[in-house]
């Protein structure tokens, strides 16, 4: 898809971007470094930081701007063409029918041997570049845009969950009868750790956030795809169906060979039968004590700093 050329005033757009730590956090610079190169620069971008429920953090930030347009990206993003957000843009403003538009994800080009196996065996690490813009499952936080006033018509984020935003507001869109598509050509790289422990480490952690909802909020578990559903799927499915789709998916890891698809598979399941079996996660949202903002002079953009402080 090629750029038009032609930015309107109608198509500004602001950034949002749920920050764990801002110190030393070398991605993040060079995440910001990337935005200030954009053919098509942001209005705003705020980092809300400190704030361990995204969807809090999201929503705040979405609460304090005023373009047409927002768009979320993740902390670890990596983007590295220049026509991004111009792209999003043309492909939102010429289909009123997209409800959230996305970027594919691709391995990073300095990807280890490791981590590029992880994303190649591992489901919903990869999606390749589409040619056209297509309905698919596989738009996430990473990198999104949706116009703002649509994002507060259907609720904002989910605040309640710890982990496992996506589908949610995927649905919610769908629910409002608009599209949640893969723009053509673009792509963001968001990576996964460079070691079998790191990688365990973070699906159990994933395996804890379901096992929280499944616990807490099992009306918001939700099915996911391969992405290539063209905008049909099946949101829910039964337990047992789930159980038994567990059981055969670590069967074809092993015949397979997919050694580090095994380990993700044992280490969510570990971390979903833990957080639902004895529970650490509290339903309570951690309270907010205060949020320290501050404008850091950056070119090109406003860049606003939320520092978040719980009680």
């Amino acid at each position: 898809m090629k750029s038009t050329g032609h930015v309107d005033k109608a198509s500004e757009y602001s950034i949002v971007i749920p920050v764990v730590k801002l110190e030393g956090n070398l991605l993040l610079e060079n995440l910001l470094s990337k935005i200030s190169g954009q053919t098509l620069l942001p209005k705003e971008v705020h980092l809300v930081v400190g704030d361990p429920r995204q969807g809090r953090a999201i929503n705040f930030g979405a609460g304090k701007i005023n373009s047409r347009y927002f768009a979320t990206l993740d902390d670890d993003s990596i983007i590295d063409d220049k026509d991004l957000f111009r792209k999003l843009l043309d492909a939102m403003d010429a289909d009123p029918g997209i409800g959230i538009g996305g970027a594919s994800c691709l391995i990073p080009k300095d990807a280890s041997p490791l981590q590029k196996r992880a994303m190649r065996e591992i489901p919903r690490r990869f999606f390749p570049v589409q040619p056209r813009n297509t309905p698919s499952d596989m738009v996430q936080h990473p990198c999104l845009i949706m116009e703002t006033d649509f994002f507060r018509a259907i609720g904002g984020e989910d605040e309640d969950l710890v982990r496992g935003l996506d589908p949610v507001l995927r649905k919610k869109a769908r629910d409002a009868g608009k599209n949640v598509s893969i723009i053509a050509d673009t792509w963001v790289y968001h990576g996964i750790p460079d070691s079998l422990a790191g990688i365990a480490k973070m699906y159990y952690r994933n395996g804890r956030g379901s096992g929280f909802a499944s616990r807490n909020f099992p009306d918001r578990i939700i099915e996911l795809s391969d992405g290539y559903d063209n905008g049909f799927f099946i949101e829910r499915r039964p337990l047992p169906f789930r159980i038994a789709r567990r059981v055969w998916n670590l069967a074809l890891c092993i015949l397979g060979f997919e050694f580090v698809r095994l380990v993700t598979e044992i280490a969510y399941a570990a971390g979903l039968l833990k957080e639902y079996f004895f529970p650490r996660y509290s339903r309570e949202k951690p309270q907010v004590k205060s949020i320290e903002s501050s404008e850091i002079p950056r070119k090109g953009f406003k860049l606003f700093v939320h520092k978040v402080k719980l009680v």
